[in-house]
């Protein structure tokens, strides 16, 4: 099944956004190119992977994550209304955006789903440290 025509000007182009994303994969160091990530999820979704546990995707969602193509991301991209594609190849962090784009569609983008991975987030910071107060900005 094909995509017709008129659906791909409805195609959100996500290598619009990753300009210095893509610059960073040559010369930023981790830091820069995660912030730089977040950034950018924060831009299209208003969300980054931070913001819903890994936890809410399914065991079948997750399989299927461990077995995705360049290819497979590109299609389901596409399909759901992204295109990951740049102008030679795709945006160097399509599995990451797929994750986003999979979250979404699984309804996991929401401030409540946010609130709560964020909870459990800081309860296993305070379980690993002993007891520690997580400040957030």
């Amino acid at each position: 099944m094909g995509l017709l025509k008129q659906d791909a000007v409805c195609l959100k182009q996500i290598s619009l956004y990753c300009g210095e994303l893509e610059r960073l994969h040559l010369w930023g160091s981790d830091e820069e190119i995660d912030r730089e990530f977040n950034r950018v999820c924060q831009t299209i979704w208003g969300y980054t992977l931070d913001d819903f546990d890994d936890d809410d995707i399914s065991a079948e969602d997750h399989r299927w994550l461990d077995r995705l193509t360049a290819r497979k991301a590109y299609v389901f991209a596409l399909k759901h209304g992204y295109d990951l594609g740049d102008y030679e190849d795709m945006v160097s962090d399509w599995w990451g955006f797929v994750w986003m784009i999979l979250a979404e569609k699984r309804g996991l983008l929401t401030p409540a789903q946010r609130a709560r991975a964020w909870q459990k987030h800081d309860e296993r910071m305070r379980a690993a440290a002993g007891n520690v107060t997580v400040l957030r900005r």
